[in-house]
C-alpha cells in the first residue's frame, strides 16, 4: 500500500510540475489567446491540488526520517497548497478579488512550508540533492516574483518565468524520485531531530 501511495504521489508531482510551469505562463498571459490570466490561475489552483497527494507520496516515503522539523514543515506545506489553491481557483472560475488575497496567503505559508521541508528531506537523504534544491530553489525564488510583473513590467518577466520554470522542474523530479523509487543510498538514514 505504502509503494501505491509514492508511486501515484510520485505522478501527481509529475502532473503538477508541468501544471504550475504552464498556469504560470497563463497567468502572465503568454498563453493568449489560447489561455487567459484567469486561465492561468485556474490551472495554478489545479497545479495546488495535484500537489496535495504529491506531499503525501514524499510524507509516506519520509517515514517520519525527517522529525519535529519535517512534522512542521508538511502541516505548512499542507496548508499553504490548499489556501493557495482555493485563492487560484476562487480568482480564475468566479473572479473573486478575495481569492488574490488567498492565493497570495497561501503562497507564503506553502514557501515556508516547502523551504523547511527540502532541508528536513536532505538532512534526513529521504530525497537526492539532485531533487530537493530546485523544489526549494523555485518555491524561495517563485514567492518575490510572481506577481512582480505587475509591479516592475517586463524587465521582471524572465526571472518569474525562470522561477517557475525551476518550480515546475522541482516537482517533476521529485514526481520521478517518488515514481522511479530512487533514494539517496541503499541504507536507511538515522532520524533527524
Amino acid at each position: 500500500m505504502s509503494s501505491t501511495l509514492i508511486r501515484w504521489g510520485g505522478f501527481a508531482a509529475m502532473v503538477a510540475g508541468l501544471l504550475y510551469f504552464v498556469g504560470y505562463a497563463g497567468m502572465a498571459e503568454l498563453l493568449v489567446p489560447m489561455m487567459s490570466n484567469l486561465g492561468g490561475h485556474v490551472v495554478l489552483g489545479l497545479a495546488g491540488l495535484a500537489t496535495l497527494p504529491a506531499l503525501v507520496g514524499v510524507l509516506v516515503r519520509d517515514a517520519r526520517r525527517s522529525g519535529r522539523l519535517g512534522t512542521v514543515s508538511y502541516i505548512l506545506s499542507f496548508v499553504g497548497v490548499a489556501v493557495f489553491s482555493v485563492g487560484n481557483l476562487a480568482e480564475g472560475v468566479f473572479a473573486m478579488e478575495f481569492g488574490v488575497v488567498l492565493f497570495g496567503v497561501g503562497l507564503i505559508i506553502l514557501t515556508v512550508g516547502v523551504v523547511v521541508l527540502g532541508v528536513g528531506l536532505r538532512r534526513a537523504k529521504v530525497l537526492p540533492a539532485w531533487v530537493v534544491w530546485p523544489l526549494v530553489v523555485g518555491w524561495a525564488a517563485f514567492l518575490p516574483v510572481a506577481n512582480s510583473t505587475v509591479v516592475f513590467g517586463f524587465a521582471s518577466f524572465v526571472p518569474s518565468l525562470l522561477a517557475a520554470g525551476m518550480l515546475g522542474v522541482g516537482w517533476v523530479a521529485a514526481g520521478y524520485a517518488l515514481w522511479s523509487g530512487r533514494t539517496t543510498s541503499a541504507r536507511q538514514p538515522a532520524r533527524v531531530r
